[in-house]
């Protein structure tokens, strides 16, 4: 039964957020628009570089930041039952935006930790509106535009602007960061820019898309004069993903207790062999700090402070700050100053807690469980294709560096979106029909729409 059949059964109408790709109204010009234009925002650093400093001491960087806090809910709640629909398919991850916010009541810096929790819900609710109100193949082509979008900003900035478009302080003097703060940045957003421009071109084809094609060349060109290794091993793998996914999701699935048995050996005796100097070994040897730029010590000055506050953590974003007896501490014993952890995991841990890590780690498990198994139902949807290859990214991401729960930040915006979206999706087909009858097979020219 096609999709097109189901939307005239006698069955119940499907309310907005049920419906899948391809039958959500059409998005005005307007929004569009603006759609474009909060993604840019998230996408690139360009506030921090038109209002530098600290951020809660620019009265301008908040103001502009909470008018599109108000846009968003506003948006949301212009389809009130929708919205309310798509936050009762998603309790985890509702909870888990809200713990932030709850942590207040323990935090060791209470008014920093009500500000940037806001902040956090604020900037979450733009991948919310997105996921319940935009189809997802238009969501896709957003996101391409507004990559390619910054990737040209971040090019005038490179050569017309070197000031701001290179980096100016430590050992990266010169190198490349256009409209980002740091290197790092550039090399992340680039190469997750590139990643959806392939996907979008893949399913769309380049005719319609030429402005994603040329924002992919542009993508690419930034990604190798970034100097950020981590960013372009990830967009290897990732190509080696795209391109095998579906046959190796299927092979995965139907050899579950086969690979199981047989990497469980390995697994063993990695764990009962493997010990930190030969890790720094592995790092020396592949031409990185064995350190990680300073990170390994911070890690195990935290791993105490983390014990201290086991189950509730010291506050979301509460420890890196100047209010905090332990952070001194920390500067004192490392001779400068950490303004965070520098990774996603012990960051969740030191701030909300085994709690909170543990909700973090069932959202982790759901994303990546709902990705496969909508991937094997569908191995070419461009939606599912990009959910199962951002799973391995932003873990990668966050093993050196903080993007979960990141207010303003695209990579968690990105992360809500495509949650809420998978869940949906799964809402959607359990709702409707029975599976699709053609749904395992290859397609002979384009990706279906999702």
């Amino acid at each position: 039964m096609s999709m097109r059949a189901v939307g005239h059964t006698s069955s119940p109408r499907l309310r907005k957020a049920d419906l899948p790709v391809g039958q959500r109204p059409r998005v005005p010009a307007w929004e569009l628009a603006f759609l474009l234009l909060a993604s840019l925002n998230y996408w690139t650093d360009l506030l921090r570089l038109i209002f530098p400093g600290v951020e809660s001491a620019s009265v301008a960087f908040r103001l502009i930041h909470f008018v599109f806090y108000g846009a968003f809910a506003a948006l949301l709640l212009r389809q009130l039952p929708a919205t309310l629909d798509t936050a009762r398919r998603v309790p985890v991850l509702l909870a888990f935006l809200l713990l932030p916010l709850v942590s207040t009541l323990w935090s060791v810096n209470p008014g920093e930790t009500s500000t940037r929790a806001v902040a956090l819900i604020g900037s979450s609710l733009f991948g919310l509106y997105v996921a319940s109100q935009v189809q997802p193949l238009l969501a896709l082509r957003i996101l391409g535009w507004t990559s390619g979008i910054a990737a040209a900003l971040s090019l005038v900035l490179i050569s017309a602007f070197p000031s701001i478009g290179l980096m100016s302080e430590g050992e990266y003097v010169n190198v490349w960061s256009g409209a980002f703060i740091h290197k790092n940045g550039l090399g992340q957003m680039t190469a997750l820019g590139a990643i959806i421009s392939i996907i979008v071109l893949m399913s769309d084809g380049i005719r319609r898309n030429r402005l994603i094609a040329v924002g992919l060349v542009l993508n690419l060109v930034l990604l190798a004069g970034s100097r950020s290794l981590t960013s372009q091993v990830v967009f290897l793998a990732s190509l080696v993903l795209i391109a095998t996914v579906g046959r190796f999701v299927r092979f995965v699935f139907r050899h579950a207790g086969l690979l199981a048995l047989a990497a469980a050996p390995l697994v063993i005796f990695l764990a009962a062999t493997l010990t930190v100097d030969d890790v720094f070994v592995l790092l020396a040897s592949a031409g990185k700090d064995a350190s990680m730029s300073s990170r390994v010590p911070l890690w195990q000055l935290l791993a105490g402070f983390i014990e201290q506050n086991y189950w509730l953590g010291w506050g979301y974003e509460a420890f890196f700050t100047d209010a905090n007896f332990a952070f001194r501490i920390i500067e004192a014993k490392l001779h400068f100053k950490p303004y965070y952890s520098h990774n996603g995991y012990v960051e969740t841990w030191l701030a909300l807690g085994a709690v909170g890590f543990a909700m973090m780690a069932a959202l982790f498990v759901r994303f990546g469980w709902m990705a496969a198994t909508q991937l094997y139902r569908e191995d070419r949807n461009p939606l599912y294709l990009l959910c199962f290859v951002y799973v391995p990214v932003f873990l990668i991401q966050n093993a050196a560096e903080v993007t979960i729960l990141q207010r303003n930040s695209m990579s968690w915006s990105l992360f809500v979106m495509l949650f809420v979206m998978l869940a949906l999706s799964v809402s959607a087909k359990a709702v409707q029909s029975p599976p699709l009858q053609n749904a395992n097979k290859w397609p002979s020219r384009r990706l279906p729409v999702a």
